[in-house]
C-alpha cells in the first residue's frame, strides 16, 4: 500500500495513494465497509456520488486534471469514506494536491493534530479545498487560451486554428461536465445529519461549494464565448469559400475569350479569317492571354481592400 496512515486525538485519517486489490482487501477486513463501495472503486466509476449508510458515508469526486500527453481535460477519481473516527481516502493515480496535503500531514504534527482534531468531516473539507482550489488553474489556463483564440482568429482561419477551437471546447465541456455533479454531492453532504457533520463543519464545506461555483460559472462564461469564436470562425471560412468560387469564376470567364478563339482556329477550316496569317493569330492569342491576366490582377487587388 502506497499512501500514508496518521492518527491524532482519536481520529484516524488513511490515504491509499495507488490502490490495488490487496489495498481494498485489507480495508474490507478492517473497516468492513460495504461490498458495493469497493466494487465502484474497482471499476472506476464515472459519476460522482453520494452514498450515505447507518455508520458511514461513501463519496466519489473527480478532480480536474489535464493529461500530459493529449492536453485533454478530465476528472480523477478521489473516493473517500466517511465516519465518526476514520476518514479513508482512495485514488488509483497520484493527485499532487493530495499528496502535498499528505506530506504536510506527514511534517507537522501540530498540523496533523489541529486538522484531525476537529474531526473527520474537517480533514476531509481540507482535502477537497486543496483539490478543487488547485483546479481553478485549470480555469485560468483556458481562459488565456480562449483569449489567443480570439486574437487569432483576426489574423488567419485555417484547419489548425479550427482544431485549436475544437480542443479548448472540449476542454471546457468537459470541464463543466466534471464539477457539475459535485456541486450536488457536497450541498448532499452539507445537509447530512451525522454526529461527525456538526454546523462549524457545514460552514467550511459551503467554502468548498463556493468554489466549485466559481469553476462552474467562471467555465459557462467560456463556453459562451467559445461558442461565439466557433459562429465567427464559420462565417470567416464561409466567407473566404465565397471569394475563393467567385475568383475562380472570373478566371473561367477570363478564359473563355482564348479558349472560344483555339477552338475555332484549332479546326482547321479555309474559311475563317486570317486563318493562314500565323502573325495576326499569335496577336490574338497574346491579346487574349494579357486579357485575362490583367481581369485576374484586378480581381485579386480587389478582394484584398
Amino acid at each position: 500500500m502506497e499512501g500514508g496512515l496518521f492518527e491524532a486525538k482519536g481520529i484516524q485519517l488513511q490515504h491509499i495513494r495507488e490502490v490495488t486489490e490487496t489495498d481494498l482487501e485489507s480495508l474490507q477486513a478492517k473497516f468492513k465497509f460495504h461490498h458495493l463501495d469497493y466494487d465502484d472503486i474497482r471499476s472506476q466509476t464515472p459519476i460522482s456520488k453520494f452514498d450515505a449508510y447507518k455508520h458511514y458515508v461513501f463519496l466519489v469526486f473527480h478532480v480536474p486534471t489535464v493529461h500530459e500527453q493529449t492536453g485533454h481535460v478530465y476528472g480523477e477519481e478521489l473516493y473517500a469514506f466517511l465516519s465518526d473516527e476514520a476518514l479513508v481516502i482512495v485514488t488509483h493515480r497520484p493527485i499532487a494536491a493530495v499528496d502535498d496535503f499528505m506530506a504536510r500531514m506527514e511534517k507537522s504534527t501540530k498540523f496533523r493534530s489541529v486538522v484531525l482534531g476537529k474531526g473527520t468531516a474537517f480533514c476531509l473539507q481540507r482535502i477537497l479545498g486543496e483539490v478543487f482550489r488547485d483546479s481553478l488553474s485549470i480555469v485560468a489556463d483556458l481562459t488565456l487560451e480562449v483569449r489567443r483564440l480570439e486574437e487569432a482568429i483576426e489574423n488567419r482561419h485555417d484547419k489548425r486554428l479550427t482544431v485549436d477551437l475544437g480542443h479548448v471546447r472540449r476542454n471546457i465541456l468537459f470541464l463543466r461536465h466534471v464539477i457539475d455533479p459535485q456541486r450536488s454531492v457536497l450541498a448532499s453532504l452539507a445537509h447530512l445529519k451525522r454526529s461527525f457533520m456538526t454546523d462549524d463543519v457545514v460552514v467550511y464545506f459551503d467554502d468548498v461549494h463556493d468554489v466549485l461555483d466559481t469553476i462552474w460559472l467562471s467555465v459557462d462564461n467560456l463556453k459562451l464565448i467559445i461558442d461565439g469564436l466557433f459562429d465567427v470562425n464559420e462565417a470567416l471560412l464561409s466567407h473566404r469559400t465565397n471569394e475563393v468560387v467567385t475568383l475562380l469564376t472570373f478566371i473561367s470567364a477570363a478564359l473563355m475569350v482564348p479558349t472560344l478563339i483555339a477552338g475555332f482556329y484549332g479546326m482547321n477550316v479555309p474559311w475563317l479569317p486570317y486563318a493562314t496569317d500565323a502573325r495576326v493569330i499569335s496577336l490574338l492569342y497574346v491579346v487574349g492571354f494579357f486579357g485575362m491576366v490583367m481581369m485576374v490582377v484586378f480581381i485579386i487587388r480587389r478582394s484584398r481592400h
